[in-house]
């Protein structure tokens, strides 16, 4: 008698651990949900960094997955010096940052494609989501007034994200 307990037992404790195998088997094949977010301005050096480099930071200090990139549709060859110091003051490096061009590429898999001012829905192509944020104050003539307004929109972005809805 105490034989059959003991063998329903392992018998138990088996089945459990095939369970837990077959579930946790069934969740690693499952795709991650996309984590990337690109913002888009012309240059990819201005707005689209501004607004990058808080998100990053804002992601970060909420423990989301996300990561942002920037990218221009005609990047600049360098940060405009306005928008290097003003990222500076707010605790950024970007002098190593270089501009790069929006592919197609770049919104495969992610999350959430923002522009600025500039119509990418060709480049997006109805293959993710798609935020514009235009006529935002500048950023080259006023950094802390377009900073600002940049910010306000990624921390709505940041709390939506963090609330578990779609961007």
């Amino acid at each position: 008698m105490r034989a059959i307990g003991i063998s329903l037992v392992l018998f138990n404790v088996a089945a459990a651990f095939a369970i837990q195998a077959a579930a946790q088997s069934v969740t690693a094949t499952r795709s991650p949900q996309p984590t990337g977010v690109v913002f888009v301005c012309e240059h990819g050096s201005v707005k689209s960094l501004v607004a990058m480099e808080h998100f990053n930071r804002e992601a970060q200090e909420h423990g989301l997955p996300y990561r942002a990139v920037a990218r221009g549709t005609a990047p600049a060859p360098t940060v405009p010096p306005s928008v290097r110091e003003g990222l500076h003051a707010d605790g950024f490096d970007v002098s190593s940052f270089v501009p790069q061009l929006l592919r197609a590429t770049d919104v495969d898999n992610v999350a959430l494609v923002v522009s600025f001012d500039d119509d990418i829905s060709k480049t997006v192509g109805g293959r993710t989501r798609y935020l514009k944020w235009d006529d935002l104050p500048g950023v080259l003539d006023d950094y802390p007034r377009g900073r600002e307004a940049i910010v306000r929109q990624v921390d709505t972005l940041i709390e939506t994200l963090a609330h578990g809805a779609s961007p």
